[in-house]
């Protein structure tokens, strides 16, 4: 559990700082008087990632760095939508769009203020944590619980995306696609949630895939990737191995691979093969083009499995959520003028 936990944790700070730079480097970052602010997120960001990639961090089985890495995963999901935003408002080729009406140029610079202070706060907990660990032999259970205390005292005062309104139905009808037809048998199915940036696909997929009416226990594997715009074919395959398999199976497919070198097709026919009998739960989460799903789906999918396996990909492409899978399973994800979620 705690290898997912870091394996997601990193995939999405891997993410959430090639968006920062790219947000970063936008002149409208500094007209608005936020690109200090993103400079900063991005460093702290690129951090963490090393901090989540030491040795004696992936050895470990602690509470206290599970912990730690979920409120970085969130927060790195948080930075993701605000950036995501952002970069709309930066990419209309209109200049009167691009300089934003006043009220969206001020709401955005708070939010990314706003998470600067909270990646200050993780860093803060980071080196709290480590302190405790140094001294490890003074310290009680009661000092040890009073730490876990104050992250879910920190967590509950922040918004829970859970709770927009509109998004409770939404993610039922998300849930309900899922378990449709969901006896263990069939292809597996592709559900598609489509919309802008900042609609907030990553946040209803991620809840989805974390609920509490267990959606992924009804799989015997599960693995949450991040694509992005671009990505490295061989470290994908090799995180769905981890994810899906196992940290062990990974180490055991590259020992055996070890005298070939590392081919791309050699990672994806040993996934395929081990994938073949299971059911899986794959979330492919901000997929950009239509050939990176071509790619995905031939290379690293089973062509015969009849398990019941589910696929979600989330994209803000409508071209591709149809080469993706039928119509009656995209979600156009909507905000309404009233602020409420809707699907269509």
């Amino acid at each position: 559990m705690l290898e997912t936990v870091l394996s997601m944790a990193r995939s999405m700070l891997g993410s959430a700082i090639s968006k920062a730079a790219a947000a970063a480097a936008e002149e409208m970052s500094l007209l608005i008087g936020v690109q200090k602010e993103i400079w900063f997120m991005k460093d702290e960001l690129e951090t963490m990632q090393a901090f989540l990639v030491a040795p004696e961090v992936t050895k470990k089985k602690d509470k206290l760095v599970k912990v730690w890495a979920k409120q970085v995963r969130d927060l790195s999901y948080d930075i993701e939508d605000c950036l995501d935003e952002f970069t709309v408002h930066v990419g209309s080729q209109r200049l009167s769009r691009q300089l934003m009406k006043l009220k969206d140029r001020h709401r955005i610079a708070v939010q990314i203020r706003n998470l600067k202070s909270r990646v200050e706060e993780v860093s803060r907990r980071n080196a709290r944590y480590n302190l405790i660990r140094m001294d490890a032999s003074n310290n009680t259970t009661d000092e040890t619980e009073s730490y876990m205390e104050d992250i879910r005292n920190h967590s509950a005062s922040n918004t829970d995306e859970a709770q927009l309104v509109g998004f409770a139905a939404t993610k039922q009808k998300l849930i309900e696609m899922i378990n449709m037809h969901g006896d263990g048998g069939g292809h597996a199915r592709v559900i598609c949630v489509v919309g802008m940036g900042g609609l907030g696909k990553t946040t209803l997929a991620r809840k989805t895939y974390e609920s509490k009416e267990d959606i992924a226990k009804q799989f015997s594997c599960c693995a949450w990737i991040t694509v992005s715009r671009s990505f490295s074919k061989a470290e994908m395959l090799k995180d769905m191995i981890r994810q899906l398999l196992g940290n062990e199976v990974l180490k055991e497919c590259l020992k055996e691979l070890e005298g070939k070198g590392l081919q791309i097709e050699d990672l994806a026919s040993y996934l395929r093969k081990r994938l073949n009998e299971k059911r899986y739960f794959i979330v492919l989460d901000d997929l950009w083009y239509i050939h990176d799903w071509e790619w995905i789906s031939s290379i690293a999918f089973p062509s015969n499995n009849n398990k019941g396996s589910r696929i979600i990909v989330t994209t803000r492409e409508n071209g591709l959520a149809e080469a993706c899978t039928a119509k009656p399973f995209i979600y156009s994800l909507m905000l309404g003028t009233n602020g409420v979620w809707n699907m269509k």
